[in-house]
């Protein structure tokens, strides 16, 4: 009997381990590089988790830390993270031995009470104590698909909580650069200003004088306040960014001080790069979690095909029960059943193919949802190789357009000074310097978004 019973149950092991064979999902996606005519060639080097640490600035690194710390969207996506390994965990669990103290029919401890015995035997009273033992070997993969299932959920959640740490920090940054670059342009604009006002008092003095007519007072008058009304939405913008930190950092914009990042002391890397291999893209967050969800539905897909095919549980259960609680545990009063459960799917109204014909779709979707989350990220790695490479080119031209146009505003100036030019002369060349300095500002500015952008894009 003995014998019968362990065959039986290395049987039902051995079907356990059988699952219907079901072929891998195809991830694969031939590229040959990012943008036309350039070779998804490697640079030296990858880019690291850390990469905002390339602008070598301490009090950016100190914002990126205290949003990592504290921004409520990763602290979601943590705990996501964690009830995805319960999760996963409870579902091995489910396929391991339940033992449990009682079962659902009777009642754990019991005495239950007979007010007349069998054949004339006077009134008595039988004492219980039960418990219970059920294995589920989850046959035809069952068993298999189901832990596949939880460890690609949990593994989409980890990379949903990689993603938004790189989404915080790829904001942090662009929030920081980009108010560095407008207090930046609010400094050049002061700077105007003043030189605005300093010039309309030596005009003014002229034209007392008799020396100018009014005209150029007026003319300078006007360049001085078209420089002022400049001012309003810079600091408008500063406000808004500086608000957007304060969010991304996990505080009220009115309880926020975060340390000022300036935009001198941001380092534009030396070695800009103008080609990536395409395999940085491999360990993105988001395509990360799109390969996680294609797991996750294939493993779903063997569900339910398991479904298809029968299902056995084995449970055994015991206890003791006796007319004195004084011999309740003699081995005269043991009791115990085994029994063993088969569900095979005979006639279901087509709803367990039409499950699996779900699951099927819900696949199919899932590998469309994993090459949308690679053409897009090509997409956005090809726009910021792109914009680095127009972006240096536009910052080593405005540092020559700034530089030249400085130089021809000292010179207007000491000509105006010796009376060689007039001036409509200083004026303009006031205004070209002027341009030219936030031309450069914004110039800097955008290389280090466009650089912040790649680095963020391409991070794992």
């Amino acid at each position: 009997m003995r014998i019968k019973a362990a065959l039986a149950l290395g049987l039902v092991l051995g079907v356990a381990g059988c699952a219907p064979p079901l072929a891998k999902p195809d991830l694969k996606m031939v590229v040959s590089g990012y943008v036309p005519g350039a070779p998804a060639a490697a640079p030296n080097g990858v880019i690291e988790a850390s990469w905002w640490r390339i602008f070598k600035s301490p009090a950016l690194n100190a914002l990126v830390a205290r949003g990592l710390a504290a921004n409520p969207g990763i602290g979601e996506a943590t705990a996501n993270l964690a009830a995805a390994n319960e999760n996963g965990a409870a579902t091995d669990a489910a396929f391991l031995p339940q033992v449990i103290l009682g079962n659902q029919n009777s009642p754990t401890i019991s005495r239950q009470s007979y007010p007349t015995g069998p054949n004339g035997y006077p009134p008595y009273t039988v004492y219980t104590l039960n418990g219970a033992i059920s294995y589920d070997p989850g046959l035809f993969g069952a068993r298999k698909y189901s832990f596949e299932n939880g460890a690609a959920q949990a593994a989409y959640q980890a990379a949903l909580l990689a993603a938004a740490r790189q989404s915080v920090a790829g904001n942090i940054a662009a929030a920081a650069i980009g108010l560095a670059g407008i207090q930046a342009q609010i400094t050049v604009t002061q700077r105007i200003i003043a030189a605005e006002h300093a010039l309309l008092t030596l005009l003014q003095g002229e034209y007392q004088d008799g020396a100018i007519t009014q005209l150029s007072v007026l003319q300078q008058q006007s360049a001085m306040v078209i420089a002022e009304a400049s001012l309003p939405p810079l600091q408008a913008q500063a406000d808004v960014l500086r608000d957007r930190l304060a969010v991304l950092s996990g505080s009220l914009p009115v309880d926020f001080s975060g340390p000022e990042v300036s935009l001198d002391a941001l380092t534009v890397p030396a070695d800009l790069p103008v080609e990536l291999p395409s395999a940085y893209l491999a360990n993105r967050p988001d395509i990360r979690a799109a390969r996680a969800e294609v797991a996750a539905q294939n493993a779903a897909l063997g569900v339910a095909v398991a479904h298809l095919y029968p299902d056995i549980s084995l449970t055994a259960q015991g206890g003791y029960a006796s007319e004195a609680v004084g011999s309740l545990f003699e081995p005269g009063a043991a009791l115990w059943t085994l029994a063993g459960n088969l569900l095979a799917p005979i006639y279901e109204g087509g709803a367990l193919h039409d499950r699996k014909a779900q699951a099927q779709a819900q696949l199919a979707a899932a590998l469309d949802a994993y090459r949308q989350a690679v053409l897009t990220a090509f997409g956005q790695a090809a726009d910021a190789l792109q914009a680095i490479k127009t972006g240096q080119a536009a910052l080593d031209e405005a540092h020559e357009a700034a530089a030249l146009s400085a130089q021809a505003f000292d010179l207007a100036r000491a000509q105006y000074g010796l009376g060689a030019v007039d001036y409509n002369t200083v004026l303009t060349a006031q205004g070209s310097a002027a341009r030219a300095a936030l031309n450069l500002v914004q110039a800097r500015t955008n290389l280090l978004l466009d650089v912040a952008t790649l680095q963020a894009a391409m991070a794992k």
